[in-house]
């Protein structure tokens, strides 16, 4: 389990047995959104590194024919790759933190709107 999904796992847990207040979710908004940046590095490392692996399997030949290989024979092989599987998961992990990010604002904005107004 990564590090923003432990940090939300034991938000929620917390959240569900206990009051929270909207500080409490501003400081795991601020700590979720501090691991971005990591993960934003190394999708642009594993996107330049998925990159290359498609570049190099566009200039290649068929062993077959001999000929260039095909757009989507180059894509099909490319997809197939370590490096494909790590550039998905990187752009997967900031998308993840994205939208925890989001929801944590609307608890927060939640929670803030009923804090003010108890009887609404």
């Amino acid at each position: 389990m990564e590090e923003y999904q432990k940090i939300y796992s034991e938000f929620i847990n917390t959240y569900n047995r206990n009051e929270v207040l909207p500080s409490q979710v501003g400081e795991v908004l601020v700590r979720i959104a501090g691991l971005f940046p990591n993960y934003n590095m190394t999708k642009i490392a594993s996107e330049k590194a998925y990159a290359r692996i498609c570049k190099e399997e566009i200039l290649k030949s068929d062993d077959m024919t001999g000929k260039a290989v095909s757009a989507t024979k180059a894509t099909t092989l490319s997809e197939a790759t370590q490096e494909s599987f790590d550039f998905k998961t990187a752009k997967g992990h900031c998308e993840n933190i994205e939208m925890l990010i989001g929801v944590l604002k609307f608890l927060q904005k939640s929670l803030e709107t009923e804090y003010l107004n108890p009887n609404a």
